[in-house]
């Protein structure tokens, strides 16, 4: 036991000094740019963001989502599997201590020095039970860069579970926008089929009165049905919408409850939150996600380098042994040893050296995806406040248009009536209206989902929420 404690003593002297070879991480920094990501002056990103949109029933939607998603349910659970193979990975840095134990039966069969043969016949069992030790010392930091590469991978599975909340947050607020606009197209359409519906009953009219010709009966009740078409494969978008949402939320299209949803019910936020490029590489989970990978691939340096230099690995075990079980407790026999073994590599055939140079070539490509992803974050945000900066002079001109095309559509009717128009005419008035309300709908829905394309490209807010993700 004493040589024991020598050996313990030593191991914790070399610990001490030993070295752990391999780069040591630096977060890289934040894109060299003088301009700041904004509209107007506003507040940090709250993770319940979407309430800027004043919508109770999306508010709803949201929290049902959150609750019951089974994405961001699996994706937590991936988390914690992580968590603990950080653990397991961690704690080969500590003694391995275990138990072993043997039961057997031995015959031996021969002669004592210069005695006659077959003088020892001996038949016996054999009982033996004692703890055992393994250490590695790590002299040079493989181990240690092991845990710091699951670390670093643990941690950018953390990303994905954020990445999976925000994306979840935004699939649920679009495909809300979209279900609501959907269902105001459908019901411009229904508008426009019962005028439709009214002209044509008046053409009729005026075809048995003999003051219209049948091709003009004919020409409004084509266009009544062509509109009335396209209801349909408007409520079929309306219905995928629906269902895209009860998936979002975890259920099932037949018990998933559809709350009421309406563009009306929706209101613009008074202000767009600020950003700078060192808080956006902060809280963008693909950034953050790409930052560790880069750090996962300098921590494999660190373990493809120490590969190549030798390692020790201390060991002690002691064990009682018995010829009988019942001998454990009264007249045991014992045994122990301590050791250090050594192993160091000499010829590999330039395995390690490659090794390590494939290391170094990963974390170069690591590096590249980081700037790839960094590049591409900003861009998304850049395409997000330009598409807001155009939403505005789109809405105003389509609700212009709109306004125009519902006048012009008024005085074709009042025209018709007066026999100063044809039935072409008419028509042609109502496609118009039809096209300028169904681009109106799509402009106002457009700049509900550009917002909220922005709050994405900025992070979500997850930082902000006293949850854990």
């Amino acid at each position: 036991m004493r040589k024991l404690i020598i050996w313990l003593v030593l191991a914790v002297s070399a610990l001490t000094t030993a070295c752990t070879v391999g780069p040591d991480f630096k977060r890289p920094a934040p894109p060299a740019t003088d301009s700041t990501a904004r509209v107007s002056n506003g507040d940090d990103i709250a993770a319940d963001w979407y309430g800027v949109f004043h919508s109770e029933a999306l508010n709803g939607l949201i929290r049902q989502a959150l609750a019951n998603s089974p994405d961001l349910a699996a994706a937590r659970h991936s988390l914690e599997a992580a968590q603990y193979e950080l653990r397991a990975t961690s704690g080969s840095t500590l003694p391995q201590i275990d138990v072993t134990g043997q039961v057997g039966r031995d015959h031996a069969n021969g002669s004592l020095l210069y005695g006659p043969v077959n003088e020892l016949n001996v038949t016996g069992n054999r009982f033996m039970l004692g703890p055992s030790l393994a250490y590695n010392l790590d002299l040079f930091g493989g181990i240690r860069r092991s845990v710091e590469a699951q670390r670093a991978a643990t941690s950018s599975v953390r990303d994905q579970v954020l990445d999976t909340y925000i994306t979840l947050v935004d699939q649920v607020t679009i495909n809300a926008f979209n279900y609501a606009a959907t269902r105001a197209q459908i019901e411009v359409t229904q508008t426009l089929v019962e005028k439709l519906n009214a002209q044509y009953q008046l053409t009729e009219r005026l075809e048995q009165a003999g003051k219209s010709i049948r091709s003009d009966t004919l020409l409004a009740r084509t266009q009544l049905k062509n509109v009335a078409a396209t209801i349909p494969g408007l409520e079929r978008q309306r219905d995928a919408y629906r269902n895209a949402l009860a998936q979002l939320t975890g259920v099932t299209p037949d018990n998933f409850h559809m709350p009421e949803l309406s563009l009306r019910d929706f209101s613009l936020p008074a202000a767009i939150p600020d950003s700078v490029p060192s808080v956006l590489v902060q809280h963008r989970p693909d950034i953050l996600a790409a930052e560790d990978n880069l750090h996962q691939a300098s921590a494999r340096i660190g373990v493809a380098r120490a590969a190549r230099f030798p390692s020790i690995t201390l060991s002690a075990q002691y064990a009682q042994q018995t010829t009988a079980i019942n001998d454990f407790l009264t007249r045991p026999g014992s045994v122990w040893s301590v050791g250090a073994d050594l192993a160091a590599p000499l010829f590999h055939g330039g395995t390690l050296s490659a090794r390590e140079q494939e290391a170094k070539e990963q974390y170069l490509q690591s590096q590249e995806m980081y700037r790839k992803t960094v590049i591409a974050a900003f861009v998304e945000v850049a395409n997000s406040l330009q598409a807001i900066e155009h939403d505005r002079d789109a809405y105003v001109a389509t609700t212009e248009a709109l306004e125009s095309a519902r006048a012009n559509s008024d005085l074709a009717h009042l025209q018709f009536r007066s026999g100063r128009f044809t039935e072409l005419q008419v028509l042609t008035a109502e496609q118009q209206y039809q096209q300028a309300a169904l681009t109106q709908v799509q402009a106002d829905v457009q700049r509900f989902t550009d917002i909220a394309t922005l709050f994405r490209a900025l992070g979500g807010g997850w930082w902000n929420s006293r949850s854990q993700l």
